[in-house]
């Protein structure tokens, strides 16, 4: 071979190694999000996930996700759905204690409304006692329910709640659906919230699991899949203290994607991570899931909260009602 086809074969070669890495860059860009790909026309069964992520779909609708492994198993073992593995069996897990609830259309004129109801209410109309509400199948005692599923207390799917904050083994549990852009959330949080931590969840009296109830733009929902994000990286608590700490008027452009990866920036969050979770919308599906366990039980508006007592009974509290309300329906329960 002549000095020239050498030379020529070296410059095909060189120019193979640039190309190579921009052509694998351009490819993993190309795919979408199982959401889109769905959109598209694309089968659940035949979504294809980024490197590293595992197909899941979904028992309620079968919507697929993308998650990662280690997640995978987790969801499964709740019974979220059934991983799609490779050889394109899949392993399906049946959930029996999540309804499939059609979503209802919640719209901005239903804040007035809760305004309305919530102000100047006293705990009386505010807290509703229901006796012997069915902790799931009869016979069984809450107890033995969370020992068996440990995603499920009262009845309400707790599967894709956020993580626990106090004792799993505390005898009341406070759950509370609620809306990152939602001023009376803000109150309750900033005001009251810090009462029932130090008078009940740090004392191992109560549990508290949050849930997304986002109803109140689009916004919303993607604050609610940030949270998640830090999730992913152990900062739950601070990524939600600093989306209440940060609110500003609905809509506005405060929780927008550029403003939700700053608050990672600023809690030093792995920001490569956190920007490929939230612009992938890994988290989508839990977000609305858990608005759909708050409309499958009554939920029309933020904050909404109830409290389980050890022996099944239900108080329901709506609005960010003060820490007496809390303190009266807690005590009536233990």
């Amino acid at each position: 071979m002549n000095s020239v086809a050498y030379i020529s074969l070296a410059s095909i070669l060189i120019l193979a190694l640039f190309l190579s890495p921009s052509i694998l860059a351009v490819n993993a860009q190309e795919i979408l999000s199982p959401r889109q790909q769905m959109a598209s026309g694309v089968a659940a069964d035949d979504v294809v996930c980024k490197l590293g992520l595992v197909l899941m779909i979904r028992s309620t609708n079968g919507a697929a996700s993308c998650v990662k492994s280690s997640t995978s198993v987790k969801l499964s073992d709740v019974g979220w759905g059934s991983i799609i593995i490779d050889d394109g069996e899949d392993e399906t897990i049946h959930d029996e204690t999540i309804e499939d609830k059609t979503k209802q259309d919640i719209t901005m004129e239903n804040s007035t409304m809760q305004d309305v109801t919530m102000e100047n209410t006293t705990s009386d109309k505010v807290v509703h006692l229901s006796e012997g509400l069915s902790m799931g199948e009869e016979g069984v005692t809450p107890d033995e329910t969370m020992d068996e599923e440990k995603f499920a207390i009262g009845g309400i799917d707790l599967s894709m709640a956020a993580p626990i904050e106090g004792d799993e083994n505390a005898s009341i549990t406070i759950i509370e659906f609620g809306d990152y852009q939602c001023p009376k959330c803000k109150a309750w949080f900033q005001n009251e919230k810090p009462k029932i931590t130090s008078n009940y969840i740090t004392k191992g009296i109560a549990k508290l699991y949050f849930l997304d109830f986002t109803w109140l733009g689009d916004d919303s929902i993607t604050a609610a899949q940030a949270a998640y994000c830090a999730d992913d990286q152990g900062k739950f608590n601070e990524y939600h203290s600093i989306l209440y700490n940060n609110q500003a008027e609905i809509q506005n452009g405060w929780a927008n994607m550029d403003a939700l990866k700053q608050f990672a920036i600023d809690l030093k969050l792995n920001s490569e991570m956190f920007d490929e979770c939230l612009d992938s919308g890994i988290h989508a599906d839990r977000v609305s899931h858990n608005t759909e366990v708050g409309v499958s039980h009554g939920v029309e508006a933020t904050p909404y909260f109830f409290i389980v007592g050890p022996e099944g009974s239900i108080k329901k509290i709506a609005g960010p009602q003060p820490s007496i309300v809390f303190d009266a329906a807690i005590n009536s329960l233990s």
